[in-house]
């Protein structure tokens, strides 16, 4: 009954409506669709029906089913998108590499409807994975629904580094399709740039105990006296067992925290060395980088298990203060409703910032728009493009992100001046326990769905309204600012060699990161520098130092360019 009732008003407005697009398309100014633009998705519930569909959708993400509802079907976001757009989905994500995930997809035939994976590059790792299926048709020619919806047209032309765009979203290999839909990017503006506020975070109560202030440990040299102290203090986990001094959250992630030190403001693969263009892979600093991993594995600072441990493993050494010092993002997410709960003295606070050899602090480096992000796309064999499509640009429409991070208005949040307000007694029941939020369907979504936005921009929180950890997370921003470098990056002028290919042939086998964390369990130092030198001398052999040659050359002839 309702729903007649419903449809009879909406009737009437849909001949005013009719009437207006008539007298529009007479002065030629009808149907106009934009870019930028927020429009509801094409086909709003009410104005005609629409059909309900169920699609896959995969987070090809290592442990991107945290922010998952228990009931995915069922919660109040995915119900209300339903009502708007006819589509549910089954999620489903892992807990394993995303490379061999998507490798395994692709092989077998079985890509979900959608997907949304890493996309670094088209060179290496995931996204030349990507690549090469979209190459081979096996992902969804997206062009000619471009139009249709809006807002996911906006999605791949907005907040993406130039070069960026150029060359790896828009491959010169897809011939001018539009495969990609980037998520998780800015809006275009310096401050819709997302600080993932990467550092080094040691336990309150150790730091306390040993009488060190946190902002005093910002070199390599401190941060290894630190590590012995704490290795030789005795200290406990929340169960009693000793504390491992140093880790990281799964697969090594993110060990490099732990090397800053080595680290400069780069965008390029490419270093000046004394005059001298070279590629990263031929720098010296990687046997300094490689004996201090050496010297703090073989000491007993660091978690022997870090490059092997599973997100489950990885949180549950986090989550109970079993380390020490750990090196990747803040973890808030996952702290706040454990241990800061349990044993708030724990609590981590950022070291230093750290330093990098330039003597400057280690922080994020972006250009104006963001290089590599995640991306969605969808299957070549999808029997229902139209809804997946329809379901991307409703939940990126201005309705769709309220619904996606506040969820349903007069239940969860009220509209104040156009900004949006957490219901008090909502918002405690959230700060008090985040998986109600989870739950209700309010973490899934901005991760993995939504693009070319900030919400932190478009509805900053009031000073009076924020967390305890928005307001920690936001003093680690503060702390590391991000530097923004306006060039383009000299990576993408090798793609001009005449030998590239051949050099991407040649190396296409070849993982320096992967034999580099190898060396790190060597019997010896010299048989772990035997083993970079190998590596390294792979690369010269593909050509490598020719490469940085042609690239330096090219360089010299523009004046845009960033190393």
């Amino acid at each position: 009954m309702r729903k007649n009732k419903r449809r009879s008003v909406l009737g009437m407005a849909l001949i005013a409506l009719l009437l207006f697009m008539t007298m529009t398309a007479c002065t030629g100014t009808g149907g106009k669709e934009e870019a930028g633009t927020n429009e509801p998705g094409p086909k709003e519930s009410g104005t005609e029906e629409i059909k309900p569909v169920t699609l896959t959708f995969l987070s090809a993400w290592n442990g991107g089913g945290a922010g998952f509802p228990q009931d995915q079907e069922n919660n109040p976001v995915a119900g209300q998108i339903r009502e708007k757009t006819g589509v549910t989905l089954k999620l489903e994500s892992i807990t394993t590499s995303e490379v061999e995930k998507l490798n395994t997809i692709f092989a077998s035939g079985t890509v979900p409807d959608i997907v949304n994976a890493p996309f670094w590059s088209t060179t290496g790792g995931e996204g030349q994975v990507i690549k090469k299926a979209a190459t081979e048709g096996q992902l969804l020619d997206l062009t000619p629904y471009l139009d249709k919806y809006p807002n996911v047209k906006r999605l791949v032309t907005t907040g993406i580094a130039k070069d960026f765009a150029e060359f790896d979203l828009n491959s010169p290999e897809f011939e001018g399709k539009t495969y990609l839909i980037p998520t998780e990017t800015p809006d275009g503006t310096p401050e819709s740039i997302h600080n993932w506020n990467y550092g080094l975070f040691a336990r309150g109560d150790i730091l306390k105990a040993l009488n060190v202030k946190a902002e005093d440990i910002d070199t390599q040299e401190e941060l290894y006296e630190l590590l012995v102290k704490i290795r030789d203090g005795g200290f406990k986990d929340i169960g009693g067992k000793p504390v491992i001094p140093a880790g990281t959250m799964w697969n090594g992630w993110d060990y490099g925290q732990f090397l800053a030190g080595w680290t400069d403001y780069t965008i390029s693969d490419y270093r000046e060395v004394d005059g001298k263009l070279i590629h990263w892979t031929q720098s010296k600093d990687h046997e300094a980088r490689l004996l201090y991993m050496r010297k703090l594995i073989t000491e007993g600072l660091f978690d022997l298990e870090a490059f092997n441990n599973t997100s489950t493993t990885a949180n549950e050494k986090l989550t109970t203060g079993k380390l020490a010092v750990f090196g990747a993002q803040p973890m808030l997410a996952d702290l706040q409703k454990t241990l800061y709960k349990t044993n708030p003295e724990m609590q981590y606070e950022l070291l230093g910032p750290m330093k990098n050899k330039s003597g400057n602090i280690r922080t994020q480096v972006e250009k104006p728009g963001r290089s590599g992000f995640p991306v969605l796309f969808l299957s070549a064999d999808i029997k229902d493009p139209d809804a997946a499509l329809r379901y991307i640009d409703y939940v990126n429409s201005e309705e769709g992100r309220l619904l996606a991070y506040f969820g349903i208005e007069g239940t969860h949040y009220t509209m104040e001046n156009g900004i949006p307000q957490w219901i008090p007694d909502v918002k405690k029941q959230f700060d008090d326990n985040p998986d109600l939020k989870r739950d209700a369907g309010l973490n899934y979504l901005p991760g993995r769905f939504i693009g070319a936005f900030s919400s932190e921009v478009t509805w900053p929180t009031p000073e009076d309204q924020k967390t305890e950890w928005q307001k920690l997370e936001e003093s680690f921003s503060a702390r590391m600012p991000i530097q923004i470098i306006d060039k383009v990056s000299a990576s993408y002028l090798a793609r001009e060699w005449p030998k590239y290919q051949e050099y991407i042939d040649k190396t296409s086998s070849l993982n320096f990161d992967e034999e580099f964390k190898k060396a790190f369990f060597a019997a010896s130092d010299e048989e772990a520098l035997n083993m970079l030198h190998s590596v390294q001398e792979k690369f010269r052999a593909a050509g490598v130092e020719e490469m940085a040659e042609f690239v330096a050359q090219k360089a010299a002839e523009r004046d845009d360019v960033g190393f």
